[in-house]
Parts: C-alpha cells; structure tokens; sequence
C-alpha cells in the first residue's frame, strides 16, 4: 500500500549513485567556489548517493573497511571537523510548456549550500526535511550541468554559535552538544548508539519536472462516527495559474473500499475548499487485533472548467482516535489508555529507535524490520525523539497492517534553545512533518519530546516553561491537523505530577536501578501506561564474532571493544556490561565463566523480564492502556536491550513476546499465599471460551 502525491509529476531524473566527494579539515583551505576545489587540488573519493561522507571514505580505503567492527567506529571521529563538496553532472531535460524542473534532496545532513553550474543558489538547515528547490531558469537543457552541495561540519558550525546559560546547563546526553543543529540527536552518541557525527546526502536527489497546478495541500479526517456510518472532511488548498484565478473550479473525491463507497463534489472559484461526505456502511480503520485496518483507495481531482488540472491518490482510514488521560489522584486512580472508534483499545507494542547509525542504509532495513513488528504482534510502535523522522514506506507499513503509530518530535533528553530564531525553525519543521503525515490512520498520537520534562525535572526546572512542547507544538498541530492527539512529552510532567512526584506520573518510562525485574520498583509502579521498559539480552555468539575481534571475544571484564559496543562511546567504562552481569546473577546467582552460557543466561534474562513487564500490563486492563517495551531491534551490533541484533538474529525474548503479545493469553500471577491466580487478557472484541490444563512440571501433575 503505498500513499501517492502525484498532483503535478510529469516525470522524475533519478541523481542518485554516483557522485564525486571532495573534503579537507574546516577553514584549512581558501574555498569559496566548485572552481576553487580542482585549483588547490582538494583530494576527492567516489561517492554513493544516498550515503554518508563516512561510508565514501570507508569504501575508498581511508577509513576501516568495517566500521562497526572493534573500535573502528571511532575512527569517524578525525573527520567531524571536515568540509565535503558533492559533485554531479548530469544532462536535464528541457521542460514542455510551463512545467517547472523541481530538484528534490530528499535528505541533507546538514548545513548545506548548493550550487549549479558553479553559482550558489540555495542553502538548507535540516537533516529532517526534504528540499524543493526551483530551478527551471537555472539549467542548461540538453547539455552537461555540475550541480554541487557543500557541506560544513557541524561541530564546526555549532562551535561558532553562541549559546545561553540555560541551554548549556539543563542537559542530560554530552552537555548541550547537538542542540542547535537540526540532526538526529543519537549521533552525538547515546546509550544505544555509537557517536557517528553524519555528513552527507542521506536520502535520494532527483529532478522532478511538475505542472504548475497541484494541490499544496489535501488533508482527510474523520469527522465522527456513529455506528456503520461516518462523515469526512477532504480540505485542500491548490496552486493556479494567474489566468485560473476566479474562473469555475470543481473539486471532486471518490472512494471505495471492498463493497463501501463513497463521493462527493464541490464547486467554487477560489484554491481552496473542502467537502464533508456521509459514508453509508463504513469500512472502519482498526489497529490489530481489534479488527481490519481497512483502507479507502480514494482520488482526488480539481477542475477547471472541465479540464482536470490536478490529482492525488491516497488511502484513507475511516477512524477516530482519542487519547484519554486524566491526572491520578492517590498515585492509583486515574487514566493513560487510546480509544479507537470509541472503542479503548490495549496498546502493545515496541519502541522504534534508529535502524542504522548511517541513515542512508535505512531504505534497505525497513521490509525486515517491519516483517519483524508484524510477526511478533505489536499494534503500536512508538517512534522515539533520538532518531529521525522515517519514509513513507513505515508509515504506509503500518496503515496497512493495523499498526498505531505514537510519533515523537526528534528532540530528546536536552533543554532546547528557546530564542525566537530557534523557535521559528522548529515551528517550520513541526509544519513540514505534520502537513506530510497527518493523512495516515496509523498516526494515533504527536508526542513533543522524549524525556525533556524529566530533564527539566532532574535540573530542578519548571517543563511548563518549555514553550516548544507547551506552545509552538500545540499551535502547529492545532493550524495543521486539528483533532489529533498531542502529549508534550514522554513522559508528560503536568503541573499536578511536578507537585506530587514520580508516583503521580500516569504514563512513565521505567528504568530506574535496573535490578531484578519483579522488583517493587517495576511491580509496584501506578503508572498507567508504559512507554519504554527494557533488560540486557546478550547477541549470540555468532553475532558477537561479527563486531568484537578475536583477541576481544572473552571475557567482558575491562574489555574496550565490549564497553564501546555498550555503547556510551566509553572504552574505560563497564557500566551496562556490569548492568547485564549483575541481572544474569541476579536471576541465576551464579554467572557463567564462558561466552555461549553466559550469552544464554543473559538472554533467558532478558526473555522473562519482557514477558513479564507485558503480561504485568495486560492482565490489568481494567487499569491499565499499554505497554511499549524497549525494543525491537539494534541500530548498530551492541550489547543492549534489543530482542533482535543487528544483523537480525532474534535473541530468546523475541519468542516469549511474540506469546505474551498474542490476542488472547493465560498467565499466572505471582505468588500470593502459597497459590497462583489464573488470569487471562483479551485484546479483541470476541468472547474467548474454553478448558485450562496446568501441569506441575516438577511432579507431572
């Protein structure tokens, strides 16, 4: 299933593959031109587009052929002072009639200029975003053109920056570093990512030739429901011509799904407009297992008097969704849970974090990965504020298998600047990234941030004083996707929960000592909904071959390629290896002194804390709304709380959630004067009848 924009495509000139990559250390070198970079003899690699400056110099030998292997990734390290220019030729075709030639970058990291047969003629800010640049007057049709990108570095960059007290102070991950660049926050280094400060290129570059009529905007809602019956709203806004401005204009939508249909038609002379249809026997959007996540093949097409002038292609989910949270009262009462269709639903599912520290290799991971959501049964995946901002394919993924998606602006565990120039930039990225996803049903909620309010906290601040997440993102979503849920952070601090604690939090992240997993901290936690809860699983042995040498295989202790691989980008600190150690003990008392059974114990670990830390969740549905546990799958090989590793092999945990995560399960409380309560959890709208057998392994009984 895919979501097609295709108002004004004439045609697309793919600029990816290769691509000629020029570097030299920052202000070592007088360039200011493409030509300044062949007349002081600036060494160049072959480049790959989509791709990373870092991957172009492992590939040319100047950097380790595998940068994940050992200590390898360090070595990036020596070139985050750099300057990259990227070089294309190519030979565009001239556009027909007053179509426009469109040049795409479907990612830049990060501060860029651009140049065109050596003159600059645009500059970029934002690894996050796509830029769209116009550049029919600028091409030389039928002929070679160069098309440059120069890309400083960002800690360059930032350096030159001044920066407030505020900003410098209240941060959590490696002081304030990162936080006046629009990148993604992990590759500075964080506990589940190596520091790999990224350069490049990172998502496709194409010429795309477009009519001047298309729609700037098309935006679907669901209105209301009520029974098998709904009412949308289809709102848009177009781009005219000067001599269409007031002359008949049609705007018109037909929809279909299985046996549903549905139509309806507007007529005015102005580029915008919206239309609210009744939808007879709706094929209603549900999230897994409560029922189908059904899909409207919908087109939309605007007329002008008669002639079509432009048209979109979309899928539409018919849903409601509503986030009900209310603040608790006692550390018990209260609620955190989604209603879908008027329907609470139990959210089970899996944080999403960074498929690869080179976003560039995403494209290719994306199919497995989501492969592996599906199977092991999550109906939500909550993207999480340390990474990026994905492609249309995961979202597209996940309105076509029932998935909710809980979307985090990429902001995590720091004091943002909150100067005006600052706020303006991400107020123009929140306005980007909403207008480009509020059409998929998958998307159930916008989150400000990941764990800022409890930066705030921890420094003894105020998080209602962050008027990113208390105003500019509220005000954007509420310009740009009225009706959609908004939380201002994970988790969400109100002013009720600064006065009374940790123990008011009705959605919290459970992390604290990381001890034994059924411990008082885990078990007897209020919080109403879980958005992250992890336990150290150790990847196999034949994982491990792939990413520590030989010399390094065993033992963990003191052991530089196993405390870098942990990661935190310390090779002297043993902190989250000691972390696995001490659960692996915990669990079994004793520790083995060989890598398979010590992979095993630690995997057994990790397999019954996750089972429990779900099922803990689910078979207190009266209470409770869900469960998102950290995580699926590693970005980069590592000793982490994954249940799958990097390179896709699935520790023990995958299948003991893949049970836990079933529509319907049977489980055991804990032990409760001499005796076990049977409970069932059952996260679909059928009844569920049937016998029990429990055998007592050690008798046979």
């Amino acid at each position: 299933m895919r979501t097609v924009f295709d108002g004004g495509l004439v045609m697309e000139i793919s600029l990816d593959g290769k691509w000629k990559l020029y570097y030299f250390l920052e202000d070592s070198e007088d360039i200011n031109n493409p030509a300044d970079l062949k007349k002081h003899n600036i060494p160049s690699v072959p480049a790959q587009v989509p791709g990373e400056v870092q991957l172009d110099l492992s590939r040319a030998g100047v950097l380790p052929a595998d940068l994940f292997m050992g200590l390898n990734i360090m070595e990036t390290e020596r070139f985050e002072n750099f300057e990259w220019w990227y070089e294309k030729e190519f030979t565009p075709k001239k556009p027909l009639n007053d179509d426009r030639a469109i040049l795409i970058f479907g990612g830049v990291d990060c501060y860029a200029e651009y140049y065109l047969n050596g003159k600059k003629f645009a500059q970029s800010a934002n690894m996050f975003l796509e830029q769209r640049f116009d550049v029919t007057e600028l091409l030389d049709y039928d002929q070679v053109n160069t098309l440059h990108v120069n890309i400083k570095s960002p800690t360059v960059t930032e350096s030159r920056m001044d920066f407030d007290i505020n900003t410098i102070a209240d941060s959590w991950r490696t002081n304030s570093v990162g936080v006046y660049s629009r990148r993604a926050p992990h590759s500075y280094g964080w506990d589940i990512m190596p520091r790999a400060v990224t350069s490049g290129l990172w998502r496709p570059v194409k010429l795309s030739y477009e009519k001047i009529n298309r729609f700037n905007q098309l935006f679907v809602r669901t209105f209301s429901i009520n029974g098998d019956n709904a009412v949308l709203d289809f709102i848009y806004e177009a781009v005219l011509k000067p001599e269409q401005i007031g002359k008949p204009l049609t705007f018109k939508v037909e929809g279909r799904c299985k046996d549903s249909s549905f139509s309806g038609e507007y007529t005015g002379s102005y580029k915008t407009g919206s239309i609210r249809i009744n939808v007879q026997n709706a094929k209603k959007w549900w999230p897994r297992p409560y029922g189908e996540p059904n899909l409207y093949n919908t087109v939309c097409t605007l007329s002008c008097e008669g002639e079509v002038i432009a048209t979109q292609n979309l899928w539409v989910g018919i849903r409601t969704a509503e986030l009900v949270r209310t603040e608790t009262t006692d550390g018990k009462n209260g609620s955190f849970h989604f209603k879908i269709n008027g329907e609470k639903v139990m959210a089970v599912g899996t944080n999403w974090v960074p498929l690869d520290a080179f976003h560039s290799r995403d494209a290719e991971r994306y199919e497995p990965a989501l492969r592996l959501v599906d199977d092991i049964g999550c109906n939500i995946v909550r993207c999480w504020g340390g990474n990026v901002y994905e492609d249309k394919y995961f979202y597209d993924f996940c309105d076509s298998h029932g998935i909710m998606i809980w979307q985090d602006f990429m902001m995590a565990c720091k004091a943002h600047p909150l100067d005006n120039n600052s706020l303006d930039i991400i107020r123009k990225e929140a306005e980007h990234i909403v207008r480009l996803l509020r059409n998929h049903p998958s998307l159930v909620l916008w989150a400000g941030d990941n764990e800022c309010d409890q930066m705030y906290i921890s420094k003894g601040k105020d998080p209602s004083k962050n008027i990113i997440t208390r105003r500019v993102l509220p005000e954007v979503i509420d310009r740009c996707d009225s009706g959609r849920c908004y939380l201002p952070s994970s988790p969400y601090i109100s002013p009720q929960a600064v006065a009374e604690g940790p123990s008011s939090y009705t959605e919290d992240h459970l992390w604290g000592p990381r001890d034994y997993f059924k411990s008082n901290y885990y078990n007897g936690s209020n919080a109403h909904f879980v958005s992250e809860c992890g336990y150290h699983g150790c990847p196999s042995r034949e994982s491990i071959e792939k990413f520590i040498e030989k010399d390094y295989i065993w033992p963990y202790k003191n052991n530089p390629q196993w405390n870098l691989h942990s990661t935190m980008q310390n090779i002297e600190a043993d902190e989250r290896n000691m972390l696995m150690h001490r659960q692996v003990k915990q669990l079994f008392h004793d520790v083995p002194d060989n890598l398979d059974d010590y992979a095993l114990a630690s995997q057994i670990s990790q397999a019954e804390a996750k089972k429990f830390f779900i099922e803990r969740i689910r078979t207190d549905m009266e209470h409770k709304g869900g469960v998102i546990w950290w995580n699926l799958l590693d970005g980069w090989p590592q000793m982490s709380d994954a249940v799958v590793d990097y390179y896709f092999n699935k520790k023990l945990a995958y299948d003991y959630i893949k049970r836990s995560s079933a529509p319907f399960i049977i489980t055991l409380r804990e032990m409760n004067s001499w005796g076990q309560e049977i409970v069932t959890a059952n996260s679909t709208f059928d009844t569920v009848s049937g016998r029990v057998k429990i055998t007592d392994l050690d008798s046979g009984s």
